[in-house]
């Protein structure tokens, strides 16, 4: 296990007001819920610096449709589902035959 260090952070006090509310609200220390958006904003940064790369190589469209075909036909689990409300009004993706 790595050695943590200490780092001063520095934000607006309305803004650690809010951070304070929404560790309590959540059943956590302010300090894990500052480490756990650190690492959820980490890897939304990687994932967009991923699909940077992969526009920079243009693959074709039908490569990625090809490849999309290849995922098996399940029914999402219930917790994926989107509610019926949004479902309408939301974009409609259809699979290519």
């Amino acid at each position: 296990m790595h050695k943590q260090k200490s780092f001063p952070l520095r934000i607006a006090d309305q803004d650690r007001q809010r951070a304070r509310r929404l560790a309590q609200r959540m059943g956590l220390s302010e300090n894990r819920l500052y480490s756990d958006l650190i690492q959820e904003g980490l890897l939304v940064r990687e994932q967009m610096a991923y699909f940077e790369k992969l526009r920079g190589m243009r693959v074709p469209a039908t490569e990625g449709f090809a490849l999309l075909d290849l995922a098996p036909d399940v029914r999402p689990h219930a917790e994926d589902v989107m509610p019926k409300a949004r479902r309408a009004s939301s974009l409609v993706v259809t699979r290519r035959p």
